[in-house]
């Protein structure tokens, strides 16, 4: 008979800063022309693959140890 495991569990962790910080922001794409839709400034193209520079967004990006899935967290 073979044992029944257990569903591995995931930390419960506060998203509620992290969300507040994030928003849905559109332009046009600038090699095809399409309209992309990113967050906080920070596009990419589904159409033709292009992307934006990280640097051109709006906010700050977070650093390893701000991100929710961070090991060391």
């Amino acid at each position: 008979m073979a044992q029944k495991q257990q569903p591995e569990t995931m930390p419960v962790v506060d998203t509620t800063e992290a969300l507040a910080r994030k928003e849905i922001t559109a332009t046009m794409c600038h090699d095809c022309g399409a309209e992309v839709h990113g967050v906080n400034g920070r596009y990419a193209c589904g159409l033709c693959g292009w992307v934006n520079h990280w640097s051109e967004g709006s906010t700050p990006l977070l650093t390893a140890q701000d991100d929710l899935d961070y090991p060391g967290r």
